[in-house]
């Protein structure tokens, strides 16, 4: 009888170690303010909530995490996962798991985001924007830095409502590489940089009474429900400076 009681406890304690271990590997860490500064930012995700998506308000994206949004502390990176059947957002075919700027600003004076990163997955597409400078109204996507299929790409409207130019900074990017870019805004003029590669626009006078700002991480250019693919995104830097 002892030693079947002996069994037993050691049985009930593997079985709730098994179960405590099971708990943390299940988890997902939130973002240490030591390694990134989350503030300036609301998050959105691709989570239905009154006909629009649930988003995290800028000083609890520092004490969020979920599958869509978590930090990966073997390479310290902000992991952004989505999938094509997730929600998208109002006015948008598309589902984000994506950082916005809460600050509004005008093609004036200087802005600019730097992100360092990798695509870890791509959706069936291929297609992922990874940043952008955005307004509020439709047709105001003034500037979107695109993964395509292992392309780095900017795409940008000379003025509101244009078509999309798009030119392609950096070939044969495979998944899991990390790159730098960087939206150096100056006024009108917008300098895009990808590793070592350039490019500048110009923005025309109907952007200047356009408030804008800057987003980063997955936005998910595919919205198929069958086959349901996924896009993942690992973010290692992130700075934000007016």
């Amino acid at each position: 009888m002892k030693d079947h009681f002996k069994t037993l406890a050691k049985y009930t304690l593997f079985l709730w170690c098994s179960v405590f271990v099971s708990a943390q590997n299940n988890g997902f860490d939130k973002v240490p303010q030591s390694q990134f500064n989350l503030s300036p930012f609301d998050l959105q995700l691709p989570i239905p909530k009154n006909n629009s998506i649930v988003i995290i308000q800028g000083p609890e994206v520092q004490n969020f995490a979920s599958k869509n949004f978590y930090f990966w502390p073997q390479d310290k990176s902000i992991r952004f996962f989505c999938s094509s059947d997730g929600q998208p957002t109002k006015g948008s075919h598309y589902p984000r798991t994506e950082l916005r700027e809460k600050n509004e600003w005008h093609f004036e004076n200087k802005h600019t985001l730097k992100v360092r990163m990798a695509v870890l997955q791509q959706p069936g597409t291929g297609k992922i924007i990874i940043g952008q400078i955005h307004g509020h109204s439709k047709g105001t996507e003034a500037l979107k830095i695109w993964w395509n299929n292992g392309e780095i790409q900017a795409g940008f409207k000379e003025e509101v409502n244009d078509k999309e130019e798009r030119i392609t900074l950096l070939k044969n990017v495979p998944l899991g590489q990390i790159f730098d870019y960087s939206i150096q805004q100056n006024n009108s003029d917008v300098l895009v940089t990808v590793n070592q590669q350039t490019a500048s626009f110009h923005f025309g006078e109907s952007w200047k009474t356009e408030p804008v700002y800057f987003k980063a991480g997955n936005y998910l250019q595919d919205n198929s429900l069958s086959p349901v693919t996924v896009g993942l995104t690992a973010m290692y830097d992130l700075k934000i400076s007016e």
